[in-house]
């Protein structure tokens, strides 16, 4: 069934969220009670998610440009909102203020903004709708007001305005280049052109957190409440990503240029993200590393523009993304049931709460790639549409991926084995759902990956009308 609602039917999901921010604002005064807010901002986020999945999507043309509310779009919409919604279930459990609702209220704005975003054809656009996310994540970086989140924030703060004014210098020349702000734009003159280029994914790739610009996100992933970080992490982060593929797939000049740049950035990114992490004690500090490797197999899909890989690679791109968000978002949250973050908290977790230890368990073996799991599906299929182009800088970064895979097993395992082979305290660990949640549909979708493939491949017209067809 599909929903057809008028002449902004592709918006109303972006609409709800807005929507339901007032609504839980207004609420707000009425009672600040904790399970109230998050189940009001939890309802309209889903209801969101419901209405992307069944409305009615098409290719929509806006002064002759392509504009991204259509298929393509919607997949990622899903693939945000899913950690999205997690995150504010997530606060049920977060101590970390006394006013929810002003918290769920910006969950939600940032959200509608990360929806606007990724549907954005014109750089303008794209920059309004990006700090629309960026300035209510500052927010949330320093809500509980401990001296480990105001120094998380300012941080991010200072890093997120040096990377507002990269941005700005960069769309600033891409209009110079072209005389247009549309994504896709012939340019005048090439050489401002590839500078702007250079300048967004320098801008960018600090909210994406690449080598070497990842530095304040492990303060920041570490230092936030866990449904922060599990929401800085996943959906900001997946909005960045498909904000870079928006302006870099329709930049087909740039093509050769973009795929040596973002091999270096993945190879690099990934490696250090590994290598990093292994020496990490700190359990929640080791997620955020793995963070940072994990943006460097997703910027691999950098490598596809221009080929006739690039729907296959649409499509593993989500089904990575989708397993991203549960792996990670799940991963983050587990830690509220735990005080203390260092790895030896984590000894006899097996005995201590084995559903605990399992379900965290799968989401680390999908995030390293293990079979059977969402996680090692998507990566499979990314790395394969990678393959696929036949080039040599494809199989050289494909080959280093797998290599740094592998790497990821030791770190991963090494919780796993405090979890089930070491002793540890006997102190009962309470249940966390959201993790429990989170390990069920890596599992579920892992083995019925098929119906999240024939899914996103539904939409293929959309995806290839626009960046093959559309440029």
């Amino acid at each position: 069934m599909m929903l057809v609602l008028g002449d902004y039917n592709y918006l109303w999901n972006v609409f709800l969220l807005f929507v339901g921010a007032f609504v839980v604002l207004f609420a707000s005064i009425i009672t600040e009670k904790r399970t109230v807010m998050v189940t009001l901002g939890a309802l309209f986020a889903a209801a969101s998610l419901i209405l992307t999945v069944l409305q009615y999507t098409e290719s929509v043309e806006i002064q002759g440009t392509p504009i991204f509310l259509s298929g393509y779009t919607k997949l990622f919409f899903i693939a945000i909102l899913i950690p999205g919604i997690l995150s504010i279930i997530g606060m049920g459990k977060s101590p970390s203020t006394k006013k929810p609702g002003l918290m769920i209220f910006i969950f939600l704005i940032s959200l509608g903004f990360m929806l606007l975003a990724i549907s954005s054809f014109d750089l303008l656009f794209i920059f309004v709708a990006f700090e629309g996310v960026s300035i209510p994540t500052y927010v949330l970086a320093a809500y509980g007001k401990s001296d480990s989140e105001l120094e998380a924030a300012i941080k991010y703060f200072i890093i997120g305005a040096f990377s507002t004014g990269i941005i700005i210098f960069g769309i600033s020349l891409y209009y110079i280049s072209t005389g247009s702000m549309s994504l896709g734009a012939a340019p005048g003159f090439q050489s401002v052109y590839f500078l702007a280029m250079g300048l967004l994914i320098f801008g960018f790739g600090f909210k994406l957190a690449i080598f070497p610009l990842h530095g304040w996100a492990i303060d920041t992933y570490t230092g936030t409440s866990n449904p922060v970080s599990s929401y800085l992490s996943t959906s900001s982060k997946i909005m960045t990503l498909i904000v870079l593929l928006n302006i870099f797939f329709t930049s087909p000049l740039f093509y050769g240029y973009l795929k040596i740049i973002f091999a270096i950035i993945a190879i690099l990114t990934m490696t250090f993200g590994n290598v990093v992490a292994i020496s990490q004690n700190n359990v929640k500090r080791m997620l955020a590393y793995s963070s940072i490797a994990q943006a460097g197999y997703l910027s691999v899909i950098f490598l596809v523009a221009g080929t006739s890989a690039i729907s296959l690679a649409i499509i593993s791109l989500f089904m990575y993304v989708l397993a991203y968000g549960f792996m990670k978002g799940g991963s983050f949250l587990a830690m509220d049931s735990l005080g203390n973050y260092d790895i030896e908290n984590f000894s006899g977790m097996w005995k201590r709460n084995p559903a605990f230890a399992v379900s965290l368990s799968i989401l680390l073996l999908s995030l390293a790639g293990f079979p059977g799991t969402l996680g090692f599906i998507g990566k499979y299929f990314l790395f394969l549409s990678v393959l696929s182009t036949g080039t040599a800088l494809a199989y050289l970064v494909v080959i280093i991926s797998v290599i740094n895979s592998v790497v990821s097993f030791y770190y991963y395992g090494r919780v796993m084995m405090y979890m089930f082979w070491r002793n540890g305290s006997k102190e009962r660990v309470p249940n966390n759902y959201l993790l429990y949640a989170s390990a069920l549909f890596t599992v579920l979708f892992g083995v019925l990956y098929f119906l999240v493939f024939s899914y996103a491949q539904s939409l293929i017209p959309h995806i290839t009308s626009f960046i093959v067809g559309g440029i």
